[in-house]
């Protein structure tokens, strides 16, 4: 557990299965796994790049302010709760209440997701590639623009996803929330 936690710099690869939060607090470290890994993959996660070549468990993303953070298998539930700027790529599918309250960063889900997608998310994106059992409150599905499709071509391309973005469903809050004491 706690593997390569908070670290500033570097690169460190991992032959096997990892338990939770692996790459917490990471602020600048790339960091891959061959393998699965468990619960908080990159939380809290200020910088850097986490690449887990299997699965992950509960809460990928969790509180990340920046960085990038890819899953080339499944994730379970919670992926990018409460995200504050990251970016999350999962390549397969994601469990239920993916970007509940997120205010900021980008998720990105190429399979399905289940239930309570983007709930009372504030700011910030959700990209689906596929369904979902259903969304949350305070979200609205639109059509990725232009500038979108570019951006999730070029991660796609950078991360080896061979989809189509612009047949990606863009979830995006339905009313948009102030920043409480910015004017």
């Amino acid at each position: 557990y706690g593997i390569a936690a908070g670290l500033k710099s570097g690169e460190i690869e991992i032959e096997g299965d990892v338990g939770d939060y692996l790459g917490m607090l990471n602020s600048g470290a790339k960091i891959i796994v061959n393998g699965n890994a468990g619960n908080y993959v990159g939380d809290g996660a200020w910088a850097g790049e986490i690449i887990v070549k299997g699965n992950a468990g509960y809460g990928v993303g969790m509180y990340a302010y920046g960085g990038t953070i890819v899953i080339e298998g499944d994730a379970g539930d919670a992926v990018g709760q409460i995200l504050k700027g990251a970016t999350i790529l999962i390549k397969g599918n994601a469990g239920s209440y993916i970007g509940v309250y997120m205010v900021n960063g980008d998720i990105v889900v190429v399979g399905n997701a289940g239930e309570g997608l983007g709930d009372w998310m504030i700011r910030g994106t959700i990209y689906l590639g596929g369904e979902c059992k259903s969304y949350g409150n305070n979200t609205k599905v639109e059509n990725p623009t232009d500038e979108d499709v570019k951006k999730l071509k070029a991660l796609f391309e950078k991360y080896g996803v061979n989809a189509d973005p612009s047949k990606f469903k863009k979830i995006v809050p339905a009313s948009l929330r102030p920043f409480y004491g910015k004017k």
